[in-house]
């Protein structure tokens, strides 16, 4: 049994969405003819369709932590503009970031710097194509790297113009106590 040119097209948008919950729900309402046939496609859009689910209800959350959180950051804005991101992306590294201690006397900062730092990267390299990274050259784990490269990756398939627009708006949302001084 052959597989419709269309139908394989409306699949491969489910895959190349990833995790960005915009570009996914549009892939599933272009995938919503699958549900007339069945099979493994048609599956696949239903797995798409309960993943999206669950990326709506982790933003809920996340918005609903951040709204109630004693550690909202002061520098939210009611709106972000992506023209902001050349001039944040120049000062997210050299921010004041605490470092967290990992086994064997390595370090690392808090998940807020790596998230900026996968906004940033899809920004303005696009996917990332590299292989993970599992030792440092001192030898144990390169947490820092594997960090790094795990937060880049999650964001693959993901344009560059909303990585720009996302990156500024968690640049702004990030909570102070990830800095030892907020200086943003």
């Amino acid at each position: 049994m052959t597989v419709p040119e269309d139908a394989q097209a409306a699949v491969a948008g489910i895959v190349e969405a990833s995790n960005d919950t915009e570009t996914l729900a549009a892939a599933i309402e272009a995938a919503s003819f699958l549900d007339a046939t069945p099979g493994e496609n048609r599956q696949k859009l239903r797995a798409a369709r309960t993943k999206l689910r669950k990326l709506k209800a982790e933003e809920v959350a996340k918005k609903a932590l951040m709204a109630s959180s004693a550690d909202r950051s002061p520098h939210i804005k009611e709106s972000y503009s992506a023209a902001d991101f050349d001039a944040l992306a120049e000062k997210y590294a050299a921010l004041n970031w605490r470092i967290v201690s990992k086994p064997g006397g390595a370090t690392v900062k808090p998940d807020d710097f790596y998230i900026l730092y996968g906004y940033h990267m899809q920004a303005t390299r696009g996917d990332n194509e590299g292989e993970r990274p599992m030792w440092a050259e001192k030898g144990g784990l390169d947490f820092e790297g594997r960090a790094r490269w795990d937060a880049w990756t999650e964001r693959k398939g993901m344009k560059p113009p909303r990585a720009k627009m996302l990156f500024v708006q968690n640049y702004y949302e990030f909570p102070p106590k990830a800095l030892y001084t907020d200086g943003r």
